[in-house]
């Protein structure tokens, strides 16, 4: 099948914090970003459609990157979220890090 996705992937293993729907406070991983969205490993996914406000912990800029999604797709292994709020910079930083260029 041929690729959809609009931009390039980064596979990351980077601890995150969120809030769902409901306001509990969940914990996941990011397996892989891009500049439009990520998937992440948890338990405990949301809902389609739900919503999550996610702090993804960056050790290598020493930082919190802070964004907001929707959830467009759910597994058995955690949930890919489309951002619909993100911290552009730190965002790029992290994906130029990764090697993906703007």
């Amino acid at each position: 099948m041929e690729e959809q996705r609009n931009h390039k992937r980064a596979h990351v293993k980077i601890l995150m914090g969120y809030r769902s729907d409901d306001q509990s406070y969940k914990m996941g991983r990011v397996r892989n970003i891009s500049r439009s969205g990520m998937f992440v490993e948890t338990e405990s996914p949301e809902h389609m459609n739900g919503y999550v406000i996610a702090s993804l912990d960056i050790d290598d800029f020493g930082k919190v990157l802070w964004v907001q999604g929707r959830v467009v797709r759910k597994t058995d292994e955690g949930m890919a979220v489309v951002f619909t709020s993100k911290d552009e910079k730190g965002l790029d930083a992290l994906l130029s890090f990764q090697g993906i260029p703007f």
